[in-house]
């Protein structure tokens, strides 16, 4: 009966001595032909040396720049200047957002409306029914516009 709680510490003890070397490893490199090997009209995100974030479509990659198109016009970066280059991978889960957003409005919705809610008199009753709707409908609208700008990211270029 010793046997499996010491062959259960056995590898938990050689689990918990390999996590550092898997969490030191990173997914991005700092391989700048990983850029330059990315496909024209792939959506980037560039983040300079300096802070600033800039989007758009992967138009070149050479040794010196990276050249996007950012509202229809080139823009060229430095390589100097370049921190990271992410890609954006997949659709943005704007029903997922949507339903989220639409039960927190309906929740926030039903308790202001239960605040104003009067047993004692007339049409008191609608309150939280309209408060109910509202939220949903406001909660639904705010989660569509956040589920747009949520995407993945994928790490293809670090200079940090």
């Amino acid at each position: 009966m010793l046997i499996k709680p010491l062959s259960l510490l056995l590898v938990v003890t050689l689990l918990l001595t390999q996590m550092p070397m898997a969490f030191g490893q990173q997914s991005g490199s700092n391989n700048w032909s990983a850029v330059q090997q990315i496909q024209t009209n792939t959506k980037l995100i560039v983040k300079q040396k300096n802070g600033k974030e800039v989007k758009g479509l992967m138009i070149e990659a050479n040794d010196n720049s990276l050249t996007i198109d950012r509202d229809g016009k080139p823009f060229s970066i430095a390589r100097t200047d370049v921190g990271e280059v992410s890609i954006s991978v997949g659709k943005a889960a704007k029903g997922k957002w949507s339903a989220i957003g639409a039960a927190i409005g309906a929740g926030a919705g039903g308790g202001i409306g239960a605040t104003k809610y009067r047993s004692d008199r007339d049409d008191y009753g609608i309150y939280p029914v309209m408060g109910v709707i509202l939220g949903t409908g406001i909660g639904a609208v705010a989660g569509f516009a956040f589920g747009q700008t949520r995407r993945k990211r994928e790490l293809v270029y670090s200079a940090f």
